[in-house]
Formats: structure tokens, C-alpha cells, sequence
């Protein structure tokens, strides 16, 4: 093969000057950080709406069949619990609460504000983590409470400092409560920070949650914990016959699905975030294609020498489509590395869940890719209509 044929043209043309080099990676950068920013604010709002369920301890969850979404607070009654303790394969039923609409937690010196609080028996393994449990193990005086570590900070709770946070006067439907430790659930488009209590304490400050009968006689969600996982369906099969016009029996991982599948169709949120992506995509994609179709036409006269010469259409197609890949790795890598960056800028401002996973950083890989390539196509279009002879004149 002869030596020209080896020249690597594609590289060249795009690194042969160092500053339109740069303005190339920054502008395919742009679209890759705007594509990672909206997946990333659409994955927070599922990450953080399902971290409550995730770090619960179930093998199967009661819910009430009017509960369309987690922060809604549709209950059914505790009697349907003491029924499924009674079904063969069930280990134990853990009843969990959940206020709040009507919530008011008021720090000296604070304004009073509304916050997510759950109630959690004392007994039992409520959380997937042992030293979650072991914490829940300190709410036994029915006064006290775990503060979530992503509590937003303008409740004014001192979540960074144990010793503080335990000397802070804090006050919960205006009586007062001990903070004892921190655990960290973590911030959702609903809930700005979460308190934990113990079920004594649920009886305590919301006594009015069951309209005058016994308040922990209305439970948000059950968690069921089996003898053996491999029964999950038997079990499943027999929790739904106990109240079949009251209750849902789902496994953990279909609540969750549920709940990521009710915020990306049935909210505007999810469809914003998606519609978000879509547009860096487009934004990217007219990107490309100006840098690409600009190269081309920079280069029209050498090109058409090319074309004269006798190579043909696919050998301009490899081109192209060799340059777009490059733009792809110049965009990307950068642009990786910033987005890394502002995840965790937001992460420690907001309290949101901005992760990073393999399969995230696939997908936009992927669609940078796309969108790359979707563009030279459309430029390459140029080179394959232009006449040689007219080129030179």
C-alpha cells in the first residue's frame, strides 16, 4: 500500500490547528454536558424519590390501593397486618408511618417548616444497613429522632456535628424532640430533609392521624419479610387475598418500578427532563454538522483533487464518518470529566442523587456517537455532489 494512502486525513484535518481543535471539543463537549445534566436531574428525581424503599428491609411491601405514588398518604388499616403474620412463609410484618402534609418542625432560631416524617417499630430488622438499625436502636424514649444527613440546611439542623446537633431545642408539632444521630435517606423534588421516630413517638406527636381512634392503627406500608425468598410468589399470592379491595402486594423492586414509572409518564417533571435531552441532542447534533460541513468546505478544493483522482463516494463517506468519531472522543472526554464535576457540586449542594454509572455513561457515549454521526452524514452530502470540474473554475 502505497505511503498517501496511510496518511491518517481525518485526524489531520481536525488537529492540524490547535485552536479550531479546541473550539471543536468545546462545542461537542457542550452538548455532552447538557445531554448528562438532564439524564442526570431525570435519574435524581427516580434515585431519590425510590432511597426511602431502597433502604427499608422487605421482601414484599403492603400498600394501599389508593396510594398511587410514595408521598402520597393513602393508609389502610393494622389489622390487615396482624392477618399476614398469620400467612405460612411470612418470617415477620413491620408496619412503617408516614407524615407529611401536616408536619411542623420549628429549630430555635429557625422559621417552622414542613418535613417528611416516618415512624419505625423498634423491634426487628426495618433497614437493609445493620448500623441503621443500630441507630433506630436510640429512639427507645419516644421523644428522639434520626435526622436525615441531606436535610437541606435551611431548617437549621447541624447535621455535620453529632455534639450540636444533640445540644440543638427543637420542637415537633410544638412539643419538644431530641435529635440523636444522623442517617442518611437523601432529598427528593417532594421532601427537602426527612425525620426518623419510633413508633411511640408517631403516637406522641401526631396522636389526630387516624381521626380519633388509635393513630398506629394507620399504616403507610408493610414490610413483609419472609422465611424463604424463594416462596415470594406463594406468599405474594396469599397477602392479596387478606384485603383484595384494600390493599397491593408488591415486591420491592416493582414498587420502585412503579414509582420511577409513575414520575417519568404521569408528572411533567420526567417528561421535561426527557424533552431536555432531546434537545442537547438536537442542539449537538446542529454542532457537529457546522463543524463537519465547515471542515468540507475549507477543504472543498482539496477534496475535489481527491475526487478527480478517482476516489469515490464510500472513500469520503469513511472519512467523514472517520472525523466524526474523533469529534466524539474530543467532545465526550471533557466533557465527562466537567459533568463528574458538577454531579458532585450538586450533589453536596442540593442533597440530590447525581450518579454516575456505567450505563448512564454509556448512553450518552451512545448518543454523542448518534448525534456525531447522524452529522456527518448529513454534511458528507456536499463532497458527493460536488462536481470536480466546477470546483477549480
Amino acid at each position: 500500500m502505497a505511503r498517501w494512502q496511510q496518511t491518517p486525513l481525518a485526524w489531520k484535518n481536525l488537529t492540524s490547528d490547535r485552536r479550531k481543535m479546541v473550539l471543536v471539543s468545546c462545542g461537542v463537549g457542550f452538548a455532552v454536558i447538557l445531554m448528562f445534566m438532564q439524564i442526570g436531574f431525570r435519574n435524581a428525581l427516580f434515585d431519590n424519590t425510590i432511597q426511602l424503599a431502597k433502604i427499608l428491609e422487605a421482601d414484599l411491601v403492603l400498600v394501599s390501593q389508593a396510594r398511587y405514588n410514595l408521598p402520597s398518604e393513602q393508609r389502610f388499616q393494622g389489622a390487615i397486618l396482624r392477618e399476614a403474620r398469620g400467612i405460612e412463609g411470612v418470617r415477620d410484618v413491620l408496619p412503617i408511618y408516614v407524615e407529611r402534609s401536616v408536619t411542623n418542625i420549628h429549630v430555635v432560631g429557625q422559621m417552622s417548616r414542613a418535613i417528611r416524617v416516618v415512624g419505625v417499630p423498634l423491634d426487628g430488622k426495618v433497614f437493609v444497613d445493620e448500623a441503621n438499625n443500630q441507630k433506630r436502636d436510640q429512639l427507645w424514649n419516644g421523644r428522639s429522632a434520626l435526622i436525615d444527613d441531606k436535610t437541606k440546611s435551611h431548617y437549621g439542623f447541624e447535621t455535620t456535628n453529632r455534639e450540636r446537633l444533640r445540644e440543638q431545642q427543637v420542637e415537633l408539632s410544638d412539643l419538644t424532640l431530641s435529635l440523636v444521630d444522623t442517617i442518611e435517606v437523601g432529598t427528593d423534588f417532594v421532601h427537602d430533609g426527612t425525620l426518623i421516630l419510633s413508633e411511640e413517638a408517631i403516637g406522641r406527636y401526631f396522636p389526630f392521624r387516624n381521626r380519633g381512634a388509635n393513630p398506629l392503627d394507620a399504616v403507610d406500608f408493610g414490610l413483609v419479610q419472609l422465611t424463604d425468598g424463594s416462596q415470594i410468589d406463594e406468599v405474594k399470592k396469599s397477602l392479596s387475598t387478606i384485603a383484595p379491595r384494600e390493599i397491593d402486594v408488591f415486591t420491592k423492586q416493582e414498587l420502585m418500578d412503579r414509582e420511577i414509572h409513575f414520575w417519568a409518564t404521569s408528572t411533567p417533571i420526567g417528561i421535561i427532563f426527557t424533552i431536555g435531552t432531546i434537545m442537547g441532542l438536537v442542539v449537538g447534533t446542529i454542532i457537529c454538522y457546522q463543524i463537519l460541513f465547515t471542515d468540507i468546505t475549507d477543504h472543498i478544493a482539496e477534496f475535489a483533487t481527491l475526487k478527480a483522482m478517482g476516489y469515490g463516494s464510500m472513500y469520503f463517506l469513511r472519512l467523514v464518518l472517520q472525523q466524526s468519531i474523533y469529534l466524539t472522543i474530543l467532545g465526550f472526554v471533557p466533557g465527562l470529566m466537567i459533568t463528574y464535576l458538577l454531579y458532585q457540586l450538586l450533589a453536596k449542594t442540593t442533597g440530590l442523587m447525581m450518579i454516575f454509572t456505567p450505563g448512564r455513561i454509556g448512553l450518552v457515549f451512545l448518543l454523542t456517537l448518534g448525534m456525531c454521526v447522524v452529522s456527518g452524514l448529513l454534511a458528507v452530502r456536499k463532497l458527493w455532489s460536488a462536481d470536480p470540474a466546477s470546483l477549480f473554475k
